[in-house]
């Protein structure tokens, strides 16, 4: 069930203000999967509003009825709302995301699994264009390079998506100083092992090449 385009506005103005109450009256009015998976132009939806601006009462209201493709879905500049969150520093609303899809991941797996291909190959094709452009290095390096990036890329959690600019969450909220996201979400992909502090230069580092299984 599509919405209209004064729907789509409506929907996506109550994410940003946070309004539950408007909310609570829309949802009873439109199919709520479409609702949430609706967006403008930018591709944004809901969930990138309410995230971006911490709304974490609206966003723990909707996480039940978003599915892994509605938390995951990327906008025009490649951004999930988990990238939102980590940005402007919503520790809460970025853990409820994450934990959300780590839910849904064991849940649905089938999703799981056609979603993280469907990254991974994005990925693959990102850094294949930008090694096309390191002019200095042998074809064999490229090559190489890619392998070990392709490696590292299927080890990540699900919701370390890459953006367009090939940054993730974590490298995010690095970009804004946001250390309590930043490491909450190296717990995450630790296995929830409790991080001792770093330096930005290290967590950029271990962003692109932790292994899940590491302590």
């Amino acid at each position: 069930m599509s919405l209209t385009d004064t729907q789509v506005d409506d929907v996506l103005w109550t994410a940003r203000t946070g309004d539950l109450e408007v909310w609570n009256i829309l949802k009873k009015e439109l199919d709520v999967a479409a609702a949430l998976a609706s967006s403008n132009d930018l591709g944004n939806t809901a969930l990138h509003y309410a995230a971006a601006n911490g709304h974490l009462e609206f966003v723990r209201q909707v996480l039940p009825q978003a599915n892994l493709e509605i938390l995951l879905l990327q906008n025009e500049s490649g951004n999930t709302p988990l990238h939102w969150a980590a940005f402007n520093g919503h520790l809460n609303v970025a853990e409820a995301l994450v934990d959300r899809i780590e839910a849904l991941e064991v849940q649905d797996e089938v999703t799981a699994k056609r979603l993280r291909a469907e990254e991974d190959q994005r990925e693959h094709q990102r850094h294949a264009e930008k090694t096309q452009e390191e002019k200095d290095e042998s074809e064999d390096a490229r090559k190489a390079e890619l392998a070990h990036h392709d490696e590292m890329q299927s080890e990540r959690a699900l919701w370390d998506v890459r953006n367009k600019a090939g940054r993730g969450p974590m490298s995010e909220a690095q970009m804004t100083d946001r250390e309590e996201v930043v490491q909450m979400l190296l717990s995450h992909l630790c296995d929830n092992a409790r991080p001792s502090p770093q330096s930005a230069d290290d967590l950029t580092t271990r962003t692109d090449n932790l292994h899940v299984s590491e302590a």
